[in-house]
């Protein structure tokens, strides 16, 4: 069989589900809830972003 390999911005948008499930769930706070979604904002817009800009090599 061949070795599959995760796309890593699946992983991502998985954990932020997760977290988000999770959040909702748990939080009664109004408060919290808006800030716990604006972090897991946060996350998924650099998981794409991290995705989408080219890595530029070290320079030694």
């Amino acid at each position: 069989m061949k070795d599959k390999k995760v796309n890593p911005l699946v992983s991502h948008f998985t954990i932020a589900f997760i977290l988000l499930a999770a959040l909702w769930i748990f939080v009664d706070e109004k408060d919290l809830l808006v800030l716990g979604n604006s972090l897991i904002l946060v996350y998924i817009v650099y998981a794409l972003g991290s995705r989408v800009m080219p890595r530029k090599p070290k320079k030694k």
